[in-house]
């Protein structure tokens, strides 16, 4: 047996049963005796994101095998999305023959250094007895909490040599976390203390199925519940009374909404900002924070609790004391006459509010970028696995991530830009070739809406430029060219039948929605 097969089967029997990829020479030794499935992408950067998404919806370590210095590069902008989600990825890079090195061949670098600040360890074999010890390294990383990718650099020759030992054995359980009876009491007593108590809930929620601890919590204290600005799971059950909604990521639109609240507790979540304001985060208010991201507590937090945000959350839950007074966030009842304003134009409320009718037990998977917030405000967070997005900044995620949660979600919906749909067409095909079971509803208003908003607010004379504008466009011809079911609609009056035929079709299908194009006002 090589030494391919060997680290293949270890990553195999801890359960990384799949690989993505799109292989180059210096992966062929990696590649040619594998027992993982195999699914092959187009370019090295759906690759990545695919495994992101799979190591979400498993929250274990899934395997993405990059093409040494060219596909590295290629997957740069995934693997900081996946650091950013905090997702448990295993990179393997293929490196060239070690026996040239001293000639920097073709496609050789230096991956561990390449990779600094975007993966949380990162490390080359460089010889055959250090490679089982490295592996399980690796998979031990980036499953101790807070989660997140590493990065193996595997030399071509060392691939194709022996294996003369032992199988390698499966690495020791992450710790959990140092949440410490103190930290709790301290937890516990500020909330105790605070008059006017409000919950950010965050991504780790969903991560730690936390769902029912922070319903209680939030009934204890009569404190309502927000979402961290961009999270990128479902931070809330389905139903749950005390929401209110989900923050935004800029410190003074944060701190409007947190203005009547004395004390802020962080559940899994953090607050991540842009555009730049001179306001300070929540000043002058006591921030508590419990989840698994010491750099998170560091930051925002005056008491905090490190470690599993379930077990936390229903242990501080039990301390606290009852106020008997739940928090009910009030109804919406504009809401309805919004839906039918925004109608005969095919704006963004009315088209997702009936997307979330046609698709009550889909997870979706959303890169709608400027119809996120009203997305998020139509009721799409339903509790676990139900709502996954990104917390980079980077277009083209959603459509790659489907790849992987589609492979154990079979009711999944991509709910993806115009835009964003070109920065990864290739994953289409991937779709279409392995018949993951995806629904992609391309939202379409021909340009770059979330740029043209910002512009409109900041840069004014660039709200109409030709170069924030994608006209004509041919998605539907474009999918059929990758091998995708795909049919447009234009008009309301049509909308619901076309959403329908696409949630019954069998197997993966594209649905183009010709929406409003005029440019909203999001940050204004």
């Amino acid at each position: 047996m090589k030494v391919a097969r060997a680290l293949c089967d270890a990553l195999f029997s801890w359960g990384a049963k799949e690989m993505f990829g799109n292989p180059g020479t210096t992966e062929l030794p990696f590649l040619e005796d594998i027992p993982q499935r195999y699914l092959l992408t187009l370019q090295d950067g759906i690759a990545m994101g695919a495994a992101d998404g799979l190591a979400q919806v498993d929250r274990r370590p899934s395997l993405v095998n990059l093409h040494a210095a060219p596909g590295l590069g290629n997957a740069m902008g995934y693997l900081d999305s996946a650091y950013r989600n905090r997702s448990p990825v295993i990179v393997t890079v293929g490196q060239q023959d070690q026996r040239h090195f001293d000639q920097h061949p073709l496609l050789f670098g230096d991956f561990p250094n390449w990779v600094t600040g975007r993966v949380k360890w990162a490390a080359e074999v460089t010889k055959v007895a250090e490679a089982g010890s490295i592996l399980r390294r690796a998979w031990t990383t980036a499953t101790t909490p807070p989660w997140g990718p590493v990065l193996v650099s595997l030399p071509m020759n060392l691939m194709e040599e022996p294996w003369e030992g032992t199988p390698v054995p499966a690495p020791d359980p992450a710790p959990e976390g140092d949440a410490t009876p103190s930290s709790l009491s301290e937890i516990v007593s500020a909330l105790d203390r605070s008059t006017k108590p409000a919950i950010v809930a965050g991504y780790e929620v969903d991560a730690f199925d936390a769902f029912d601890d922070l319903a209680n919590l939030s009934r204890k204290l009569g404190a309502p519940v927000v979402a961290e600005p961009l999270t990128s799971r479902s931070p809330v059950p389905s139903g749950l009374g005390s929401y209110v909604g989900d923050l935004l990521p800029a410190s003074v639109m944060i701190n409007q909404v947190l203005a009547p609240y004395d004390t802020v507790l962080l559940a899994g979540a953090d607050l991540i900002v842009y555009p730049y304001f001179p306001a300070e985060i929540l000043a002058g208010k006591t921030v508590l924070y419990v989840g698994t991201d010491p750099s998170v507590a560091g930051k925002l937090a005056s008491h905090s609790c490190v470690g599993n945000p379930r077990m936390i959350l229903k242990r501080v839950a039990a301390g606290v004391r009852d106020r008997g007074k739940e928090y009910r966030h009030p109804r919406d009842f504009a809401r309805a006459n919004r839906i039918a304003r925004a109608r005969p134009n095919m704006g963004g409320e009315f088209v997702l509010d009936l997307v979330r009718k046609v698709f009550p037990e889909h997870t979706v998977v959303d890169e709608a970028i400027s119809n996120t917030p009203l997305l998020k405000a139509t009721g799409f967070y339903r509790g676990k696995d139900s709502y996954f997005g990104y917390r980079s900044g980077q277009l083209g995620w959603a459509l790659a991530a489907s790849l992987g949660i589609g492979l154990r979600r079979e009711k999944t919906l991509v709910v993806i830009g115009d835009g964003a749909l070109m920065y990864a067409p290739q994953a289409l095909w991937t779709l279409a070739r392995y018949r993951i079971p995806v629904k992609v509803l391309v939202l379409n208003n021909h340009g770059y809406a979330i740029l043209r908003s910002y512009s409109k607010a900041y840069h004014p004379p660039l709200t109409d430029a030709e170069s924030l504008q994608i006209p004509n466009l041919d998605v539907v011809g474009l999918a059929k060219a990758l091998g995708l079911p795909a049919r447009s609609v234009g008009g309301p009056g049509e909308l619901e039948g076309a959403l329908e035929e696409l949630r019954d079709t069998s197997g993966p299908s594209l649905l183009n929605v010709e929406i409003d194009p005029r440019v909203p006002d999001l940050f204004s």
